[in-house]
């Protein structure tokens, strides 16, 4: 808290989603922001390949996906002194078993899938892994940020496909959505792969991706539902 407090906690004017899941975490947060890309918001996003504030990408040079809290904090500060209104960010279970994510105040909470990797940083026990990616939805639970007049709401967001969804679904939030290629309440159809990338329909709009497989399908889903969330027309 002591990093946040020092940048004038930025994260209270920011609407703040985070994303966690053994895979799909880096792919998901840059659809996320390229939806809110497309909605004419200013977003920034931290992820392991690249963090962007509004249109300026860099590289991530730190070598972490969720870097120390002081390095984030500034982060957020430039994104919102660059006229940001949204953050999306990648969650780690090493980044929240060193508490990197105190002091972030989240606004979305968003689970891809769970897989038994990257267990020997969490003594090898799937358990404790998986409590570790809890941690980000336990984060919903503060009193709600009021930018330019409007409460804004927490959303949970899981995918319904998983064995571990429940975990993940159980946690309070205003508002709670689920995705998936099988069940959730945001559900591809028509899904379609070719060699040069896949598409899927929900409701009346097409989607179409670059990146063949339906891995990618699963990691588009809660941009969908962000969008939505935000407004944002399809």
């Amino acid at each position: 808290h002591t990093a946040a407090l020092w940048y004038g906690y930025p994260t209270k004017r920011l609407i703040v989603i985070g994303i966690t899941g053994t895979k799909g975490k880096t792919s998901t947060a840059n659809y996320v922001w390229s939806v809110l890309h497309a909605g004419h918001f200013r977003v920034g996003l931290i992820g392991t390949a690249n963090i962007r504030i509004d249109t300026d990408e860099r590289m991530n040079e730190h070598h972490m996906t969720m870097p120390g809290p002081w390095i984030l904090q500034k982060l957020f500060r430039e994104m919102l002194d660059a006229g940001c209104t949204h953050v999306v960010m990648e969650a780690t279970s090493e980044g929240m078993k060193y508490n990197r994510h105190l002091g972030i105040i989240f606004d979305y909470a968003i689970f891809t899938n769970l897989t038994p990797e990257h267990l020997p940083s969490h003594g090898g026990s799937f358990e404790r892994y998986k409590y570790e990616k809890t941690k980000l939805f336990q984060a919903l639970d503060h009193p709600r940020k009021v930018i330019d007049g409007r409460t804004v709401k927490t959303v949970n967001i899981v995918n319904a496909d998983s064995d571990h969804a429940p975990v993940f679904a159980h946690f309070a939030a205003d508002i709670h959505q689920s995705f998936g290629l099988v069940v959730g309440d945001v559900h591809a159809q028509n899904v379609a792969e070719h060699t040069h990338g896949v598409k899927f329909s929900y409701q009346d709009a097409l989607f179409e991706l670059s990146i063949p497989g339906l891995f990618n399908v699963y990691n588009a889903l809660p941009a969908i539902i962000v969008g939505h969330c935000e407004q944002i027309p399809t």
